[in-house]
């Protein structure tokens, strides 16, 4: 099955923007804290606020070098989000070594280690705030590894 990838520079850019506008926030009221804001991605990247502020915005877009370094500071999600523009779906990131096939007996030991964390937040019979910021990232990888199956 060929997969028709149809990225030019406009298209990408725009996509981009909207794909960075999900993940960096500008620090307004509601952002509620789950988004990163441009001044702690330009601590963790080699680039100024400005510049990140045009990307975000749509006016420019990064290089793929630059683009790395965004991918690197934004984690997995943002990387599968970009390479879905492109017609890549689903990439999941790896923490085994790369020798290592995963099977199920990989994604069963996953599921059975997040449904734990989700059953030693419930034991007071809710999940509050701080538990709840702890379990979103855990579910997150856990969907993406079980992508692999689907």
């Amino acid at each position: 099955m060929a997969v028709a990838n149809a990225i030019e520079q406009e298209n990408f850019g725009e996509a981009h923007s909207a794909i960075l506008r999900r993940y960096v926030g500008d620090g307004r009221r509601h952002d509620n804290g789950l988004r990163l804001q441009l001044s702690d991605l330009a601590e963790k990247t080699p680039f100024n606020p400005r510049t990140l502020k045009s990307w975000k915005n749509g006016a420019t877009c990064p290089n793929l070098s630059d683009w790395r370094h965004l991918a690197s500071a934004l984690g997995p999600h943002y990387v599968n989000d970009v390479l879905r523009h492109a017609g890549f779906g689903n990439a999941t990131p790896l923490q085994f070594s790369a020798a290592t096939t995963i099977n199920g007996n990989h994604a069963q030991f996953e599921l059975a280690q997040r449904m734990a964390s989700l059953s030693s937040a419930m034991l007071d019979g809710h999940i509050d705030r701080i538990e709840r910021n702890q379990l979103i990232p855990e579910f997150e990888h856990l969907v993406s590894l079980l992508n692999l199956f689907v």
